[in-house]
């Protein structure tokens, strides 16, 4: 009978710390994917200036301009730069968008569709980081919002890499998004499906 109840104790203590561990979880999932008026992910407005490119005239490698780094992003927060007045952009609508990225901590574009002059066309169902998924809907074509994403919900532990290591292909030499970076977007709706 003891080495029965010492076997449920552990039963339960085990069953306890899964769903605890699991209620974190949810509850994490949810306030990082559902705004709120408390939770500062509301879009708020603000203004900057135009983005200029680095001196060797492209985006990537300046400073993403009226952007104060941050130390870390701890969930989805967005900024309206410009409203839009075009159609509003769905949970599951496609967009076609420009975008400038940058480190949140540095404030370093690592890349930008300005660069190639080519806007960036995909479903927000699909395709894009949850950053985006999350940030994106409910603005409007014509506008522009930043976007400031937790790396979780980016490019995780993995980053980016621009350069693998020739001797180890499954290591990388050089990220464009380091392991762990929080990130922040400039996007401009350009259209809406």
């Amino acid at each position: 009978m003891h080495d029965f109840l010492k076997r449920g104790g552990w039963l339960f203590l085990a069953i306890l710390f899964v769903v605890t561990a699991l209620g974190v979880g949810v509850y994490s999932f949810f306030v990082n994917t559902h705004p709120n008026d408390n939770s500062g992910n509301s879009c708020q407005k603000i203004t900057v200036g135009e983005q200029k490119p680095a001196k060797n005239g492209k985006y990537e490698g300046a400073q993403l301009v009226g952007y104060k780094p941050v130390k870390h992003v701890s969930y989805v927060q967005c900024q309206d730069i410009k409203t839009g007045n075009g159609k509003t952009v769905a949970a599951t609508s496609t967009i076609t968008a420009t975008y400038t990225g940058a480190i949140a901590s540095s404030g370093k574009i690592f890349q930008s569709s300005l660069d190639t002059g080519q806007p960036f066309t995909a479903s927000l169902g699909s395709g894009v980081i949850q950053g985006w998924t999350s940030g994106i809907p409910g603005m409007k074509a014509g506008g522009t919002r930043r976007i400031l994403i937790p790396a979780q919900y980016a490019y995780g532990a993995t980053g980016s890499c621009q350069t693998p290591d020739p001797k180890d292909p499954t290591k990388c030499q050089v990220y464009s998004i380091p392991p762990n970076a929080d990130l922040v977007f400039d996007v401009t709706v350009l259209a809406v499906k």
